[in-house]
C-alpha cells in the first residue's frame, strides 16, 4: 500500500494556486440618450484560484453602472443608482489547448441604491457551457485579411434553481441559452478589426420566450499589457424584461487584460 504522507504529497504537489487574472473595463455612451441612457460603465475580470492539473477553480465579478440624462430638462443629472452586479463560481477542464469544458453558477442581481428597494431584482442559476478559443497568427508587417478563419466562441445554457425568494426575485426566467462570437478580419502590426455577435434567449415559467441581440465592431491594439479598444454597437432586438435597451446604439473603449 502507498503510505498516507506519500499519496497526501503527491496529490499536493498536483495542485497550484496560480492567481491569474483577466478581465475588461470600459465605458460607452448611447448615440440615443435619455433619462435612463447616457453613458454605462463596466467592469469585470476572473481570477484562476485553484489548478489540478486540466481542472481549475475560478471566481469572477461584473459590474455594469447605468448612467441616463435627459437633454430636455437642464434639472437632471446623472442616474447613478442602476447597477448590475454578477458574481461567479466556475470549475472547468480544459478538453485541449483551445478548448474548455464549463460548469458554472451566476448571482445576477440588479440594484436600485439608496431607494426603498434596494435589490429589485436577482437571480441564481446553474450552467453548463464551453469555451473555444483557435490560435491566432503572430502579428504581421502587412495587412492581414482571415475570413475563413474560426471565431472565438462560447455557449452556455443554464437553468434557474434552487426556487424561492431567497434565490429568486422580480424574474420570471426558467431556462436561458446564450453564445457569443468573436470574427478578426483584418489586422496590420498590431491592429486588429473585428466584429462580435452576442445573443441571449430566455424561456419563461408559463412558456413565453425573450431574447436580447448585441452586435459590435471594433479595433483593437495589442499592447505590451494587454488590448485597447474602440468599438460601436448596436441592440437591434431586446425583449427581455430586465432593463431592455431595444433599438439602442452606442460607441465605447475598452481595456481588456
Amino acid at each position: 500500500m502507498i503510505p498516507a504522507s506519500l499519496l497526501t504529497c503527491a496529490l499536493l504537489g498536483a495542485v497550484s494556486f496560480p492567481m491569474e487574472s483577466n478581465g475588461y473595463l470600459g465605458a460607452y455612451s448611447f448615440f440615443q440618450q435619455d433619462e435612463h441612457h447616457f453613458i454605462f460603465g463596466e467592469i469585470g475580470a476572473r481570477i484562476k484560484i485553484l489548478e489540478a492539473g486540466d481542472f481549475a477553480w475560478r471566481l469572477g465579478m461584473d459590474i455594469t453602472t447605468f448612467m441616463g440624462k435627459n437633454r430636455l430638462n437642464p434639472e437632471m443629472k446623472f442616474n447613478i443608482y442602476h447597477a448590475h452586479w454578477n458574481l461567479t463560481i466556475q470549475f472547468d477542464y480544459r478538453i485541449r489547448s483551445d478548448l474548455l469544458l464549463l460548469l458554472y453558477t451566476d448571482h445576477e442581481c440588479y440594484h436600485n441604491i439608496d431607494t426603498p428597494d434596494s435589490t429589485s431584482q436577482y437571480m441564481n442559476n446553474i450552467k453548463l457551457g464551453a469555451e473555444y478559443e483557435p490560435e491566432r497568427p503572430g502579428f504581421l508587417p502587412q495587412p492581414r485579411f482571415a475570413p475563413g478563419s474560426w471565431p472565438d466562441a462560447w455557449v452556455a445554457l443554464g437553468i434557474y434553481r434552487p426556487k424561492g425568494e431567497s434565490f429568486q426575485k422580480g424574474h420570471d426566467f426558467d431556462w436561458s441559452f446564450q453564445f457569443g462570437l468573436d470574427q478578426p478580419l483584418a489586422g496590420w502590426r498590431s491592429y486588429t478589426f473585428g466584429l462580435r455577435y452576442q445573443p441571449s434567449f430566455f424561456i419563461h415559467f408559463n412558456g413565453e420566450t425573450s431574447s436580447k441581440h448585441t452586435l459590435e465592431t471594433y479595433v483593437s491594439y495589442d499592447a505590451p499589457v494587454g488590448d485597447f479598444e474602440l468599438y460601436l454597437g448596436w441592440i437591434p432586438r431586446d425583449t427581455q424584461p430586465l432593463r431592455p435597451h431595444e433599438d439602442k446604439s452606442f460607441w465605447g473603449i475598452r481595456f481588456l487584460w
